[in-house]
């Protein structure tokens, strides 16, 4: 058993424009709420695909081999336990798509990541239907990353 000094802290595997966005985003969205607007949403358990037992640095480049590209400009999400995403990655088949599969990936403890996907809109080509949620497609998308997972050898549990 590692001693608390030996294992990492929640958070420390994130990258820059993740620890950036959980800075930046909670206070953008108490400017926007009153507005109408949200720059944080509470995560689906819907979307819920399934849990990896990878930690957060190995699984990012897994990602990327999967044609996912983290993205920047999404929504925070906090899991309904109070965590925040540890990263946002969305996979398009081109960078004028209409659609996009968007994947919000926690860290559940320190050894393993639950993934959360759903399909909607790309923000590049239909900013307004994306904003909104026009065509959110939970159970498609949860399926479509489940199966990308199989294809590339990903074991998860759900």
């Amino acid at each position: 058993m590692q001693s608390r000094e030996e294992r990492p802290v929640e958070g420390t595997e994130l990258d820059l424009t993740t620890r950036v966005r959980r800075r930046v985003l909670p206070t953008l969205h108490r400017i926007k709420e009153p507005l109408g607007g949200f720059a944080t949403c509470t995560q689906h358990p819907s979307e819920y695909v399934g849990t990896i037992d990878r930690r957060l640095r190995e699984f990012r480049p897994e990602l990327e081999d999967m044609s996912f590209s983290p993205e920047p400009v999404a929504s925070l999400k906090v899991h309904e336990d109070g965590r925040f995403s540890a990263g946002s990655w969305v996979r398009r088949q081109s960078p004028l798509a209409d659609w996009q599969l968007h994947v919000t990936v926690f860290q559940d403890g320190r050894d393993a990541i639950e993934v959360f996907a759903h399909r909607e809109y790309s923000w590049l080509r239909h900013p307004y239907k994306h904003y909104v949620g026009d065509g959110w497609d939970t159970t498609g998308g949860v399926e479509r990353m489940r199966s990308i997972l199989s294809d590339h050898g990903v074991t998860f549990t759900v």
